[in-house]
């Protein structure tokens, strides 16, 4: 079997580890012997872009031993265009099959935490109870036998560098894309409502954003790796933006008097 490692080195003098994706010189590369991804093909048709380009290796070939080399361009970011790509129903799902996805990501994870402090306690019913909210919220709008779109959406986005990643390319709720452009600040709330407007979206998307914007899978997504202050400090961010989130929806749709909203 061949090594990336020995590809890497033998044929592009690159002294790297055998990784799927990596740095060198400054610029992204992207080592493989497949065809990219379905959803990352899709999602690049849709972009009308290509984000990157083949290197040769040493003798001038694109090809070595059947692997390819690519590098990411540095090709500006159209927010307006990844956010209407992620509007663009593919497949569909019932809130059913969403509830049990959500409960058993958020068990998966919380089930088995330690609480060996009173603000880790804090911490860990704070997102026990959101995620509890959320599913309570999905019963409170949506039968179990309704279906919700699907569509192409990254898994995060902590950084532009986020967006063209290969791997980072997922089939999910049509509000996922935009809920974590809002948490991680790559669009503020006045845009977010420009773009409800704009795109006119629905009560039920509104209704869905709400109940997904509840349920901490910001925080879930790195609360093993988190120590406390981390965890405290993205908590707090979460709870703001979430807390100015609501605020904003109110003014589109009906929201049930819980403990939590007020």
């Amino acid at each position: 079997m061949v090594s990336k490692l020995n590809i890497l080195q033998n044929y592009y003098h690159i002294p790297l580890e055998d990784q799927f994706t990596f740095t060198y010189d400054s610029h992204k590369y992207y080592l493989t012997n497949k065809p990219f991804p379905f959803y990352f093909q899709k999602y690049i048709s849709l972009l009308q872009i290509n984000p990157f380009k083949i290197i040769d290796n040493i003798y001038q070939q694109k090809q070595s031993q059947g692997f390819i080399l690519y590098q990411l361009l540095n090709i500006p970011t159209d927010i307006q265009k990844i956010i209407s790509i992620s509007l663009i129903p593919l497949e569909a799902k019932t809130i059913n099959d969403i509830k049990k996805e959500w409960i058993q990501y958020y068990e998966s994870i919380l089930i088995y935490t330690s609480l060996n402090s009173l603000e880790y306690q804090i911490i860990y019913y704070t997102l026990f109870t959101l995620c509890q909210l959320s599913i309570e919220l999905l019963n409170h709008y949506f039968s179990s036998s309704t279906t919700i779109p699907c569509s192409l959406q990254h898994q995060t986005i902590q950084s532009i560098e986020d967006i063209y990643k290969i791997e980072n390319i997922i089939l999910d709720l049509t509000v996922h894309d935009l809920l974590n452009l809002y948490l991680n600040d790559f669009i503020t709330l006045q845009q977010l409502e420009h773009i409800f407007n704009e795109n006119n979206l629905t009560s039920k998307e509104l209704q869905l954003l709400l109940c997904y914007a509840l349920f901490p899978k910001t925080c879930l997504l790195y609360y093993h790796k988190d120590n406390l202050i981390q965890k405290r400090k993205r908590l707090m961010k979460y709870n703001k933006k979430l807390s100015s989130l609501i605020l904003l929806l109110q003014k589109y749709i009906q929201i049930p008097l819980f403990n939590w909203i007020k």
